[in-house]
């Protein structure tokens, strides 16, 4: 096929499907990191109003569990624009109409990457870093 074709009105709907789930991924994942913020500033607050130090290992387990349920939806929506320039841009064999399996036309898309990748690190690993060293300053 050509790749200066124009899209045909399914290829049309099914990029704008295509757009709305990657828009609400990405939505989920802002929304992932308000809360890990917030969630994580009331309990370094509750371990500086307490004279112990341990709600700051919770806040380490909250960032961490936090960094792998965003990983989840920042790996989806990388699968999902994946699908995305596939049915677009005519890649490799595009994938069937209104498909949404994105594991199977998505292509590969490493855990590792994700959640290593410098936003992830950015949020995440600064947050885990700096509950850590709180935890050894207070202990």
């Amino acid at each position: 096929m050509s790749a200066h074709r124009r899209l045909d009105e399914q290829e049309l709907k099914h990029l704008e499907l295509l757009q709305s789930v990657i828009s609400r991924l990405s939505n989920n994942s802002f929304l992932i990191k308000g809360w890990c913020i917030t969630v994580n500033s009331v309990l370094v607050a509750a371990a500086a109003r307490s004279p112990g130090w341990r709600p700051v290992p919770v806040a380490v387990a909250v960032a961490v569990g936090f960094w792998l349920l965003d990983g989840y939806y920042l790996r989806q929506e990388r699968l999902f624009r994946a699908v995305y320039e596939k049915v677009a841009h005519r890649l490799d064999d595009p994938p069937p109409a209104f498909t949404m399996d994105a594991e199977r036309y998505g292509g590969p898309v490493p855990w590792s990457a994700v959640l290593l990748s410098r936003p992830m690190l950015f949020c995440y690993g600064v947050l885990a870093t700096a509950d850590t060293l709180l935890i050894i300053f207070l202990s």
